[in-house]
């Protein structure tokens, strides 16, 4: 693991305090003791330290905050090292292609955190996997346990939790940061291709029930938690990885079912919550638009009408409802201006590189504002300022 003082140069104190650079109300202190909790100091409010670091990023940086990558290899390769070092990406997705061993892991987690550390930004990754149980488990070295589906039938909460909680010890181990689970996605339709047994069930309070205890599991080892796949991905034929499915229910049934489980994720304290390549007329009246893209679904319903005030991560968006319709790069663009906070691109390096330099050009051009840009760039700070520290 890194030791502290290479993460007390993550928001590079944050820099040197100058008080004419601070945003707000607030004024910093005129000195600081020699020694003091960071962590505290940021959690006690002092927002403004935050602001200071985020006024003294440059664009290119703020940018790369927004995107999570994937690469091909089991070490730093020439590609993830060219988008920590020149592109300054805030997070890495592993795959089993990423993986040997769990010592192999280890390593991987500590070399990349140590590259974005000394990349000229100073902040450390997100490092997040999808280990969600049963059939979808990356790191095959980790314990076993069984589909969300096994889970949810024995009802069992407190069994729920605990089984999270060994997760997140075991990720941490291995430093991984954020797990791309639990499933909320109710399987209310036996046609369902890609969902099934990644649910909790049938019954939105069960899967709500459970799905709230494992987010306690892996939030209470320090392992941030992403509930997916909202506005909900249960009641679909159609698997998004290939085309762009459409739910159709009235906004009554979408607060009753799809959306209840979420709801109560918000309210146990989610930290992230994955948006599904779904196209919800009741809630978008732009025909064809999925929810990574949509207004009115990240930004109207999640962030303010449900009052979600952590970060929205896009499903992958080289999956075919997005590529098919949209194209990734442009798609990135577009979730950004939607509301999204980070943009996950989990294969091509070429389509990663393109999309980062979209999001830039968006913004020089006033496409994206500077203050969208801001907003999820503080967003992300914050929690890695929370979350990142305890692995260290």
């Amino acid at each position: 693991m890194m030791p502290k003082t290479i993460f007390l140069t993550i928001l590079v104190i944050l820099m040197v305090l100058s008080c004419s650079a601070f945003i707000g109300a607030e004024s910093p202190p005129k000195t600081f003791p020699k020694t003091f909790n960071l962590i505290k100091l940021f959690n006690s409010g002092a927002d403004y330290l935050i602001d200071y670091k985020l006024e003294n990023m440059t664009l290119a940086e703020q940018v790369g905050q927004l995107f999570l990558v994937g690469f091909h290899s089991q070490t730093i390769d020439s590609q993830i090292k060219d988008l920590l070092e020149n592109y300054y990406v805030g997070g890495v997705i592993y795959f089993t292609r990423n993986i040997e061993n769990l010592e192999q892991t280890q390593k991987l987690s500590k070399n990349l955190q140590e590259l974005a550390l000394n990349n000229g930004a100073g902040i450390p990754l997100f490092i997040a996997v999808d280990q969600e149980g049963g059939k979808v488990r990356r790191i095959k070295d980790l314990s076993y346990f069984p589909a969300n589906q096994i889970l949810g039938a024995a009802g069992n909460q407190e069994r729920t939790r605990k089984t999270a909680a060994v997760t997140a010890r075991e990720l941490k181990g291995v430093g991984v940061n954020l797990n791309l689970a639990p499933v909320l996605d109710v399987n209310n339709n036996p046609n369902n291709p890609v969902i099934g047994e990644r649910s909790f069930g049938a019954e939105p309070e069960l899967v709500a029930k459970m799905g709230a205890a494992y987010i306690k599991g892996l939030q209470s080892e320090g392992i941030i938690a992403a509930a997916k796949h909202f506005p909900g991905h249960g009641d679909t034929v159609t698997d998004s990885h290939t085309a762009l499915p459409v739910i159709n229910h009235s906004r009554a049934r979408l607060d009753a079912v799809e959306l209840y489980p979420f709801k109560k994720a918000i309210e146990v304290g989610v930290e992230v919550i994955m948006a599904a390549h779904i196209y919800f007329p009741a809630i978008e009246t732009e025909a064809g638009i999925p929810a990574t893209l949509s207004k009115a679904v990240l930004t109207d319903l999640l962030r303010e009408e449900l009052d979600f005030r952590g970060l929205i991560i896009t499903d992958d968006m080289e999956m075919g409802a997005i590529t098919k319709n949209f194209g990734t790069v442009q798609g990135a663009v577009r979730s950004i201006k939607a509301g999204s906070d980070i943009v996950l691109i989990s294969h091509s390096y070429d389509l990663q590189k393109e999309a980062l330099a979209a999001v830039t050009t968006a913004v020089k051009n006033g496409e994206i504002t500077k203050k969208r840009i801001k907003e999820s760039v503080k967003r992300i700070l914050k929690l890695k300022v929370k979350r990142l520290s305890e692995s260290i």
